[in-house]
């Protein structure tokens, strides 16, 4: 009888092949948060973490007691883009924000003060002026704004965006406590129809989020006819920073059970990449290991070029580079949200 036959030799192969499979299955197993581990053990996303908190402290001082910041009663600044999304670079805009709860409007002179005091501080500092002749620099008061949300005069006075820089990819410079307090008002506006006796499926804070991603779109296609913005610097902050920051937020969301005020706020707190692995790790699967790693490789690079290089300048290996990577981006986000451990009917409701 050939080796190969005999009972003993068979036993013999199956029990190399059961531990060959051990070893694979060893490689893949899902430990307690091990996604946001190697987020935290990233070397890039590490610095520029640490420079960003570096930076937020800097302006702090500026904003806090002693301070230049001549703040109106029960206002609140946060800072938004690469500091609160905390992957800035050496270089960085400052995007300052003002909300408020006051009850009584804010006077005209205290409103010009206020504001005249924050151009001061950007003087100081040496950031480059605020953007967009700073049509966002103005103080938004959320009890006053609250009958906007959905409404076509929500994005005509800007509280759409700036109420989802808020929720996405701020972090406060003055009063946190207050900071938090105005984020929870936000929030509670997309709880008008919790029904206390069910899981409750924030649907329209969805609705919030994915129109804030098709009004990005949107806007970039509307930077393209303009010959003198720059539109190749929006794309690829579109393709990367701008679906980050979204999508980050979108996944944790269909992965919670019951969706409350509370967890909304403590998710906000978080930066988008935060999220993003917080999110993988509530998926509890194991296999997404290497492809986060070069997720968060790309996004550096990213950052990097963004950092160094002048996208209208780019040569063409470092642009096809970018929109490869950009490619990696979107299809890791899309089969994150794809997976079987969200729920088809979020899956289905992201698409229809």
């Amino acid at each position: 009888m050939p080796w190969v036959s005999h009972p003993r030799h068979f036993l013999f192969v199956h029990r190399i092949a059961v531990i060959f499979e051990s070893f694979e299955m060893a490689g893949s197993v899902m430990t307690k948060n091990m996604y946001s581990a190697a987020l935290a053990q990233h070397a890039g996303m590490k610095r520029r973490h640490a420079l960003s908190i570096d930076k937020i402290r800097e302006l702090k001082r500026d904003f806090g007691k002693g301070g230049q910041f001549d703040c109106p009663s029960k206002t609140c600044v946060f800072v938004a883009g690469s500091l609160g999304r905390h992957d800035s670079g050496e270089k960085s805009d400052l995007d300052l924000f003002l909300t408020s709860s006051a009850k009584t409007a804010i006077s005209h002179l205290d409103n010009i003060k206020c504001l005249a005091s924050i151009l001061g501080i950007y003087k100081k500092l040496d950031y480059e002026q605020p953007s967009n002749d700073g049509e966002f620099l103005k103080i938004f008061n959320i009890s006053q704004h609250e009958s906007y949300v959905g409404s076509a005069r929500d994005d005509g006075v800007n509280w759409f965006t700036v109420r989802m820089l808020m929720l996405l990819e701020s972090k406060p410079l003055t009063d946190p406590k207050l900071y938090r307090k105005h984020k929870a008002e936000i929030l509670k506006f997309y709880f008008r129809d919790r029904d206390a006796g069910n899981e409750f499926k924030p649907l329209f804070l969805m609705n919030d989020l994915l129109r804030f991603w098709r009004t990005l779109c949107l806007n970039y296609e509307n930077a393209r006819s303009k010959p003198t913005r720059s539109w190749k610097k929006r794309n690829f902050n579109l393709k990367f920073s701008r679906m980050l920051t979204v999508f980050s937020t979108v996944l944790p969301i269909v992965l919670q059970s019951d969706v409350t005020n509370e967890w909304l706020l403590d998710l906000t707190d978080k930066t988008p990449l935060e999220r993003l692995a917080g999110g993988l790790d509530m998926l509890n699967d194991a296999t997404f290991s290497d492809q986060f790693k070069s997720f968060l490789d790309d996004y550096e690079f990213f950052l990097h070029t963004k950092e160094c290089q002048d996208f209208d300048q780019l040569d063409e290996p470092t642009k096809n580079m970018l929109n490869g990577k950009a490619r990696n981006i979107s299809s890791f986000l899309f089969t994150a949200l794809n997976h079987p451990n969200v729920s088809s009917d979020y899956r289905q409701y992201l698409v229809i």
